[in-house]
């Protein structure tokens, strides 16, 4: 999967959510309507991006900054805590009508949805709530959630070689740590 190349319709559903601007990282062009993450240096990108962290909602209009590398010299503006429409992976990473709802969605691309962690590789995107009429996936994006899925997920990832409880709980910690803070 690749990122979005041009603007996507933001189709969203419910009521309340949280919409905020935030600066986004020089050298980055965002699309409307694909998923957004924070930079390990606290600024926006699209999903997938390298440095790219937890998915914390979806950008509400395009904006390019790829013709400056000054960190923050544009903002964009990011709704979360809502339901929204997906592209749905393909093969082994498609949800289906037997997926269970509220299963965690994860992120193939800025807007593409999986099924699977891909072995705790892919950010977590929301909630899995169905699927519209053209195929889409409903997602309810939550960066609270998010984080505490990419939490658990992170767990698995660690080994049991620690050779004491004191050792594996350190790694349970700052496991848990990295990836909630």
């Amino acid at each position: 999967m690749a990122n979005a190349t041009s603007n996507l319709l933001t189709d969203s559903m419910g009521s309340g959510p949280f919409v905020f601007d935030l600066p986004i990282k020089g050298s980055t062009h965002i699309y409307k309507g694909t998923l957004i993450s924070q930079h390990s240096g606290g600024y926006v990108v699209p999903t997938t991006t390298s440095g790219g962290g937890p998915v914390i909602g979806v950008a509400q209009h395009e904006q390019d900054a790829s013709g400056s590398a000054t960190d923050g010299a544009k903002r964009v503006r990011v709704e979360t805590c809502r339901m929204y429409a997906f592209t749905n992976g393909a093969t082994t990473d498609a949800f289906s009508d037997l997926s269970v709802i509220g299963k965690p969605a994860y992120a193939l691309d800025d807007h593409t949805v999986a099924d699977n962690s891909a072995t705790a590789t892919l950010k977590c995107v929301g909630k899995f709530m169905g699927f519209e009429s053209d195929g889409k996936v409903r997602v309810f994006v939550d960066p609270g959630y998010n984080r505490l899925v990419d939490a658990l997920n992170s767990l698995a990832l660690l080994t049991d070689t620690p050779a004491t409880a004191d050792a594996l709980r350190d790694n349970i910690v700052a496991s848990i740590a990295a990836a909630m803070l």
